[in-house]
C-alpha cells in the first residue's frame, strides 16, 4: 500500500544504500544491507506529531531495488552481491582476516554501488568481532525487554502509537534495562566488553528508529537484527521456523564456544524459545531472564513453562533489580 501511495504522488529518488550491520567469528563474517531508494527522512530534532507521521511513512514507503551489483570491501578483501527481489544483500563469507585481540572490534565494511568505473553511492558500516575469550555473549530482545513499545495494550494500539507518532528520543526504556546491559557488558570485571546481540521481530524498516533509540540512551554497542516482513515471510507454523529463534541458533552456532545469557519478557514467546535453545544447545546458556507481566493468563502459562524446565536456569523478574541482583551473585556482572 505505502508504495502504491508512493507512486502515485512521488517521482523516483536516487538510490542508496542502507547496511544493516552484523557480526563476525575468527573465519566468517555476516552482513545485511538493503538497496532502494533514498526517501530523505528528516533527521532534526522537530518532534512534532506531523514531522513523526511524515518520518513513519517514509520508513515504511520503501522503493527497493533487485538486481543490482554491490561491491561489498574490508580491508584488502572484496566480493560483488546482487540485490534480491526485496533489495537485500547479504554478505556470507569467509573474511580472510587473522584478528587477534582481547576486546570486541568493530571490522569497517564499506558497500558501494557502480556504474562501469563511476562510483554512484558509498557507505561504511561496522561489523562486530567478539574476542574468543569473552566470558559471555548477552542476547537481548527489545520490545517490553529494553524499550517499552506497548504490547500489553488493547489490540496492542499503542504499538502503533508509539511506532508512528513518536520520533525515536521520546521514546522510553524500560525501568533499569540500561543499567542491566551496561553491566553484563562490563562483565565480572566491569570492563570486559561482552558481545551485545540485540533482537527484535520489528522489521528492518524500523533499524535506524530503534539504533537511534539504544544510542541515545547509552546501551551498550552491539548487532541490531530484525526482520523481514515481505510477503514471502508468511506466518509461520512454529516458533522453530521463526525470525528470533532462527538468529539465535545462527549466534550460537557462529560462536561454539562461547557461553550466553539470554534476556526477554513474558509477553511474547520469549521463554518458549529460549528453553528450546537451551535444550538444543546444552551447556551454552548460563542463565535465562524473563521480566514478568501484569497479564495473568500469560503470566501462568510462563510460570507453569519454567516449573516444567529443569535444563536451564531461569528466572522470572518483576524489576530489572531483581536481574541485577541474581547475576551479581553469580558472578555475571561486578559485586
Amino acid at each position: 500500500m505505502f508504495n502504491y501511495i508512493s507512486q502515485l504522488i512521488d517521482d523516483p529518488d536516487p538510490v542508496i544504500i542502507i547496511p544493516f550491520g552484523g557480526f563476525a567469528n575468527d573465519t566468517k563474517i555476516y552482513a545485511q544491507a538493503r538497496v532502494l531508494e533514498d526517501e530523505g527522512i528528516d533527521t532534526t530534532v522537530d518532534n512534532s506529531f506531523s514531522k513523526n507521521i511524515v518520518r513513519s511513512f517514509k520508513r515504511f514507503e520503501t522503493d527497493e531495488k533487485a538486481d543490482v551489483s554491490v561491491k561489498v570491501t574490508w580491508q584488502n578483501k572484496e566480493i560483488v552481491l546482487v540485490s534480491d527481489r526485496e533489495g537485500y544483500v547479504n554478505l556470507n563469507t569467509n573474511h580472510g582476516l587473522d584478528l587477534k585481540h582481547k576486546k570486541t572490534i568493530w571490522i569497517p565494511i564499506t558497500y558501494a554501488l557502480k556504474e562501469d568505473s563511476k562510483t554512484l553511492f558509498t557507505i561504511t558500516d561496522s561489523i562486530m568481532k567478539p574476542a574468543s575469550n569473552a566470558e559471555f555473549g548477552v542476547i537481548s530482545d527489545v520490545d517490553e525487554t529494553i524499550l517499552d513499545t506497548g504490547l500489553y495494550s488493547f489490540l496492542k494500539w499503542k504499538v502503533i502509537i508509539n511506532t508512528i507518532v513518536k520520533s525515536s528520543d521520546q521514546r522510553l526504556p524500560i525501568a533499569g534495562s540500561q543499567e542491566l546491559c551496561s553491566q553484563l557488558y562490563g562483565g565480572s570485571t566491569g570492563y570486559n566488553e561482552n558481545p551485545f546481540f540485540y533482537l527484535s521481530n520489528s522489521p528492518w524498516n524500523l533499524y535506524d528508529y530503534l539504533q537511534a533509540f539504544l544510542e541515545k540512551n547509552n546501551f551498550p554497542k552491539g548487532t541490531l537484527l530484525l526482520r523481514d516482513i515481505g510477503l514471502e515471510n508468511k506466518r509461520k507454523k512454529s516458533f522453530l521456523e521463526g525470525n528470533k529463534f532462527l538468529k539465535i541458533k545462527h549466534i550460537l552456532e557462529t560462536y561454539p564456544s562461547m557461553p550466553f545469557i539470554l534476556i526477554g519478557d513474558a509477553h511474547d514467546l520469549d521463554s518458549e524459545i529460549y528453553l528450546e535453545i537451551a535444550k538444543q544447545f546444552l551447556d551454552r546458556i548460563l542463565c535465562i531472564y524473563i521480566r514478568s507481566i501484569t497479564n495473568t493468563k500469560k503470566l501462568k502459562k510462563v510460570v507453569q513453562l519454567i516449573k516444567n524446565s529443569t535444563h536451564v536456569e531461569i528466572l522470572l523478574a518483576e524489576n530489572t533489580a531483581q536481574i541485577i541482583k541474581h547475576a551479581k551473585s553469580k558472578g555475571y556482572i561486578i559485586s
